[in-house]
């Protein structure tokens, strides 16, 4: 698809989607938000890429949203016209992107802060390097969370530590953010992208059918019981167990075994 803020690029079952306004820190605009509508409706539908790789163009993955959207300036200062519009970006982008059937990495490349710490958020895994910096900045200029980072980050660090990232808005170094679980890998700068796409790489490697059964355990055990996760997970295996995939690979290993 053709962007002018974007650049979705599919390779070798490997799809990236560059957020490309490197001048203004990848600072996401309206057109930004209307064209990750149109990428995530593309991602949905995508029934060749196996991973979905997210990063920014230039030094910085996103400072977040872009001044002119502030309701004031963007919306006249409406209530209902703000909520409905940031309804549909938040549920257009945010909801599709945790839910999407393939993995999906964040290569936070810099600075993530207010809606790129959200957009990294929703992502199953990132990696970062000694530039990545995470700050959710909205209670700075007088806002709440509400592209699902009070939802996320408390999954990840704990309600405690959560609270303190949000209400204090202070910068979490990459150090730090590993330590707390929110980056997967910290590695030099000048191999992030290298250490990313071999990551994804090898993921890609997978059964499809397996992958997206896998992360639906994932999701589904954050908010289940034992029970309910054995009885997914036995579903699951069973349905991957009778697939052409799994038949093949059973059978070459069988043979290399002899």
């Amino acid at each position: 698809m053709n962007f002018e803020t974007l650049i979705l690029k599919k390779e070798d079952r490997i799809a990236t989607l560059t957020l490309n306004r490197p001048d203004v820190l990848n600072a996401i605009n309206r057109q930004t938000f209307d064209e990750l509508v149109e990428a995530m409706t593309d991602m949905a539908q995508d029934s060749e890429s196996r991973v979905l790789v997210i990063t920014g163009a230039g030094r910085a993955f996103s400072a977040g949203g872009d001044r002119s959207m502030h309701p004031l300036n963007d919306w006249g200062g409406n209530v209902q016209s703000a909520t409905d519009i940031l309804h549909r970006y938040y549920q257009g982008i945010i909801l599709p992107l945790f839910n999407l059937d393939i993995p999906t990495i964040a290569m936070v490349n810099g600075v993530a802060t207010g809606w790129g710490f959200d957009l990294a958020l929703a992502c199953d895994m990132r990696l970062g390097s000694e530039n990545t910096r995470f700050m959710v900045a909205f209670t700075r200029v007088g806002l709440t969370p509400a592209a699902g980072g009070a939802w996320m980050l408390p999954r990840l660090v704990g309600l405690g530590k959560a609270t303190e990232i949000i209400l204090t808005a202070d910068f979490v170094e990459a150090e730090e953010a590993k330590q707390l679980g929110i980056l997967n890998r910290v590695v030099p700068s000048s191999e992030l992208e290298k250490e990313t796409m071999s990551l994804a790489k090898k993921i890609s490697q997978n059964s499809p059918l397996s992958n997206r059964l896998t992360k639906l355990q994932l999701h589904q055990g954050l908010n289940t019981d034992l029970a309910t996760a054995l009885e997914l997970g036995a579903t699951c295996q069973a349905i991957c167990q009778t697939s052409e995939y799994s038949m093949k690979t059973f059978t070459a290993f069988r043979k290399k075994g002899t």
